[in-house]
């Protein structure tokens, strides 16, 4: 997700704007401001999808002995790619 904030972004100002407003949410659904464990069903599926949240939950799996779950790794290669190739995409020499 950086790389593409910084394809697109112009200046570094925006670049900060971006990635904060980006960050924010992405944070939300890890579970910062919220535990996982009490989040409703809904927000807990949903951060199942993004890319901190399928993050926390694999460092989970592993702290308690288990492999990540092969749907965190699968997620997190998807933002890799999807967002890697957005990158190349919109990248720019100046």
């Amino acid at each position: 997700m950086g790389l593409w904030v910084a394809a697109i972004a112009r200046t570094g100002s925006a670049a900060g704007a971006i990635g904060s407003a980006v960050f924010i949410p992405v944070m939300f659904f890890a579970g910062l401001w919220l535990p996982r464990a009490v989040m409703p069903t809904v927000l807990r599926e949903s951060s199942d999808l993004t890319p901190l949240g399928t993050s926390v939950q694999a460092l989970t799996s592993a702290v308690q002995g288990a492999f990540p779950p092969a749907t965190s790794l699968l997620v997190l290669a998807a933002y890799a790619l999807v967002f890697g190739l957005l990158a190349v995409r919109f990248f720019r020499w100046e």
